[in-house]
């Protein structure tokens, strides 16, 4: 099982150019478990980057891939196939957990997954919470072909874990991991940064998630 440390880090501004120069200073954790090789193969070059200031979770991904297209035009659509990274987060370290998940241009969703239950889409006001930086910027485009690299930061308040008892993340123990995808990329791809021991791609399964220790 992977581990990190969520270092706390308070920014003097939430601008681009402050967190980037925080961002430098962080070490990168791959996302290259590539937990279906027979049937996606491909593995495009995915790391994220994480620190937190106690009421906001940042988190920085870098992308390297081929091939890319925007076709999700709003939140809440299906954000997994377009260019996409996720982090799902189990703020108890149980079977119980959330689902962020973004596009390259910053559309986004988020989910609360109770062990045995229905789950349950957060607010447009909770998601709305969440700020998002994208280097390609928040327009739609059509495919690009060759290599394509771009980022995203994302700012996530401790409050969008909506379903949750966690009024900050600081000294928090939590269970997580961490995706890239793309359904319906002209490659499509699977990987993780804990490795996932299933049959079929399925990033639904927080009995492999790692572990994050914030400071």
């Amino acid at each position: 099982m992977k581990k990190t440390t969520v270092k706390k880090i308070v920014p003097q501004c939430q601008c681009a150019e402050e967190l980037e120069k925080i961002f430098s200073t962080i070490e990168a954790n791959a996302i290259e478990c590539c937990n279906w090789e027979k049937e996606f193969p491909y593995t495009p070059k995915v790391s994220f980057k994480l620190f937190h200031d106690g009421e906001n979770l940042y988190i920085k991904f870098d992308v390297t891939e081929n091939d890319i297209h925007t076709l999700v035009t709003e939140d809440f659509g299906r954000i997994w196939t377009d260019p996409c990274v996720e982090f799902f987060v189990s703020p108890e370290g149980n079977m119980d957990y959330y689902n962020f998940e973004c596009t390259c241009i910053g559309k986004m969703l988020l989910g609360w997954h109770p062990a045995g239950e229905a789950k349950e889409d957060a607010s447009l006001d909770v998601l709305g919470t969440i700020k998002r930086i994208p280097s390609l910027g928040y327009e739609n485009f059509t495919l690009r072909e060759g290599e394509n690299r771009w980022s995203i930061i994302e700012i996530i308040p401790a409050s969008t874990l909506f379903r949750s008892n966690v009024e900050s993340w600081n000294g928090k123990k939590m269970r997580a991991n961490f995706y890239k995808c793309g359904d319906n990329l002209p490659t499509p791809h699977f990987i993780s940064w804990n490795a996932i021991e299933w049959p079929e791609p399925s990033f639904h399964r927080p009995e492999f998630f790692g572990e994050l220790d914030f400071e």
